[in-house]
């Protein structure tokens, strides 16, 4: 054995080569000379382990120990080969020094593999946002067992970090794609109606020295309802658009409404529910992607927003603003018009970085469920249990089995209420849940939780009911709001992408011009991409949406189109 020997956590290791074959061994208290690769013949284990895999573009390995130089090697092997090229592998290792070691012996295997070690375990979620999903094959993971015997928890803890966090791209891609075509319609149909709103970073800054309070549709709001009531004038009260309907109805009249969903179905949460009066409580917040008839039909004070994420540095927008963005549809320079929020996914997860911006005192969480209480979906009042009741339930099909089949159609999982009893949420649901933990570590302002069940907030302190506090004079925000500028649209630049638009339909310019084109049927050109046997038919499909798409959008901008 030539190489050396090293101390690590949970073992002293022995490994070199002997008439060139690879040998490692681990000393634990337990266990002497514990071989984490086959004493006999540790390529030939190798080979059996990798069998027909192959890696190429967009293929991933992942390797649980590291101690099996030679399958590490022969994995790195396959990437340098031109087949192999623009495939990754990672690797997981649960004892730092003996990766150090092996990485000081063999330079040459780790310079192409991406190591996990418990002291950068967090940049799994970095890998994974790197990952080109939409070219992303598939991936295989395997397991050294010598390695894994002395720390199992690590690996499958880390593996199954990797794969969580994976699913979570791909739910990301998939929403894309269902959705993004809708959200650049959405945002360019939206324009002519963008110089009656204001921008959301107005209301920046305007909470200090009051308190907000979250209110969602979760089940349990029906049993917090009254108490939201006696304290409705003494703190600032934001809803998601689904709980306009229940508070109205309910007799509070909250200070700020948010739409965000694209879909057609949102304006079923407005109904024949007053639209805001100008210079008055309720402020509309709409995302600029959200559905186009909510801002046309509301008649109050509205604000316009985007939707951020901040990675690595770099700021991405929802499809659709990136394009107003790029031709400088906003006159106007030196900061973000008309302002980003970041989302966690849903509604309220907006709404708490809008009141995180706003720069609130506490922030209170009602009806923050997160979770299926009572085997519910949502609290009764909103349009969901209005449209079940008045067509679909009878005495043969009661509201309970309704909630019931859409609980099956969900991955569910039970976990520890705030009443500490099991509740039923689904992955969905607790994702949002992480984020608000993950939101609520980075930012000054107190959180609280008021939901009357669900499930728990780790951060957020626990409140039986709210207390009527000394408020802030909200008078005095919005009027701050009012004393701010309308949002200018450039018209010249408006009237340039009517007219750009109309060409592409005449076919002057071809619609790959048109930057948001590219999101216009995505979906089958990624496809087309997979399967090369049916590209021409796929890429006709494409044409074709372009071509519905143009003619709509066309129609909602005007004469010009």
């Amino acid at each position: 054995m030539a190489l050396g020997q090293v101390t690590g956590k949970f073992a002293t290791y022995r490994f070199g080569y002997e008439d060139g074959r690879f040998s490692i061994f681990a000393d634990t208290e337990k266990l002497k000379g514990h071989s984490l690769v086959s004493p006999r013949d540790p390529v030939r284990e190798a080979e059996r382990h990798i069998g027909t895999f192959r890696l190429k573009p967009g293929m991933l390995a992942l390797v649980a120990g590291v101690g099996h130089l030679p399958m590490l090697e022969m994995l790195v092997e396959q990437l340098n080969t031109r087949d192999g090229q623009g495939g990754l592998i990672i690797a997981f290792e649960a004892d730092t020094e003996l990766y150090l070691a092996l990485k000081k012996a063999r330079p040459d295997i780790f310079a192409d593999v991406a190591v996990i070690v418990p002291e950068n375990a967090t940049v799994i979620a970095e890998l994974v946002e790197r990952l080109d999903v939409e070219n992303f094959i598939g991936y295989r993971a395997f397991e050294n067992r010598g390695s894994v015997e002395l720390n199992s928890s690590f690996y499958a803890q880390a593996i199954a970090d990797f794969k969580q966090k994976l699913a979570s791209r791909f739910s990301d891609l998939f929403t894309r794609l269902e959705f993004e075509e809708r959200w650049v319609f959405n945002a360019l149909s939206k324009l002519p109606l963008l110089s009656s709103a204001r921008p959301v970073s107005a209301l920046f800054g305007l909470g200090k020295g009051s308190e907000a309070i979250l209110v969602s549709t979760g089940p349990s709001l029906r049993s917090t309802i009254e108490n939201l009531k006696a304290v409705k004038d003494k703190y600032f009260i934001a809803c998601a658009d689904s709980a306009y309907r229940v508070l109205v109805r309910s007799g509070i009249n909250p200070h700020l409404v948010f739409s965000l969903d694209s879909q057609a179905h949102t304006t079923k949460h407005f109904g024949l529910l007053p639209r805001g009066k100008p210079g008055n409580f309720p402020l509309l917040v709409c995302d600029a992607v959200s559905n186009p008839v909510v801002a046309r039909d509301w008649r109050g004070e509205m604000a316009i927003s985007f939707t951020a994420q901040y990675i690595d540095d770099r700021r991405v927008v929802s499809p659709g603003c990136d394009y107003l963005e790029e031709q400088r549809i906003f006159a106007g320079a030196g900061e973000l018009i008309p302002g980003d929020l970041q989302s966690g996914g849903s509604v309220a997860t907006s709404i708490f970085d809008l009141l995180r911006l706003m720069q609130f005192d506490r922030i209170i969480f009602l009806g923050q469920d997160l979770a299926y209480t009572n085997r519910e979906i949502h609290t009764p009042g909103t349009h969901h249990t209005d449209e079940w009741l008045a067509r679909t339930t009878n005495r043969l099909q009661p509201l309970e089995n309704i909630n019931e089949r859409v609980l099956r159609r969900r991955h569910t999982k039970r976990e520890v209420s705030l009443t500490g009893r099991p509740i039923v949420t689904d992955y969905i649901l607790s994702l949002y849940r992480d984020w608000f933990v993950t939101a609520m570590q980075r930012i000054d302002n107190k959180v609280a939780n008021a939901t009357g069940d669900g499930l728990q907030i780790p951060g957020a302190e626990r409140l039986s009911e709210i207390e009527a506090s000394p408020a802030g004079d909200l008078q005095v925000l919005l009027k701050a709001y009012l004393n701010s500028a309308l949002l200018s649209v450039d018209t010249e630049k408006l009237g340039e992408i009517s007219k750009r638009i109309a060409s592409a339909r005449r076919h002057e310019l071809p619609a790959e011009s048109l930057s948001f084109m590219r999101y216009v049927g995505r979906k089958f050109s990624i496809k087309a991409t997979r399967t090369p046997e049916s590209r021409p038919a796929l890429l006709t499909k494409q044409r074709t949406r372009q071509k519905n798409f143009l003619r709509k959008l066309a129609t909602k901008l005007g004469a010009n189109a």
